[in-house]
């Protein structure tokens, strides 16, 4: 079990299990004010900024072995970030399809559902987008 860890896709994957309940949550929260999309692209938000912090402290902590740098964490976040807006296109055109579609199944709990399990792909894809630009950009270990 050990040895899986050892694994930065399997820790960002994991990293991104949490950020996914963050988004959830952050959506779930948002939504009783905002229209659906509002929320899905200000939980994205939120949950991307958590996952930046997660990675640098867990999947990617033997590259950041100065965790004093401000400047360079600051540096980090943005291109974090920006990777992020690039993966978030997939995400949110997959997203905007899928609630664009109503719901195959006329069940009235799955269609209350509906935008919630509609964000379920567009993680996956964003997932490994993200994973690329963590690893071979932001926190590349030609860098340090």
């Amino acid at each position: 079990m050990r040895h899986i860890f050892k694994h930065t896709f399997v820790r960002f994957a994991i990293v991104g299990g949490i950020g996914f309940l963050v988004d959830l949550s952050s959506m779930l929260l948002l939504a009783i004010w905002l229209p659906p999309a509002v929320a899905r692209g200000i939980a994205f938000w939120i949950a991307a900024s958590s996952n930046w912090w997660w990675n640098r402290s867990i999947t990617f902590s033997d590259v950041n072995t100065d965790n004093t740098n401000k400047k360079a964490a600051v540096l980090q976040l943005t291109q974090f970030l920006g990777g992020s807006v690039v993966a978030f296109v997939p995400n949110w055109g997959c997203y905007l399809i899928l609630m664009s579609q109503p719901p195959a199944l006329h069940n009235p709990t799955f269609s209350l559902l509906w935008p919630y399990l509609a964000m379920i792909p567009g993680i996956l894809v964003g997932l490994f987008l993200n994973y690329a630009f963590s690893r071979f950009w932001v926190f590349s270990p030609a860098k340090h």
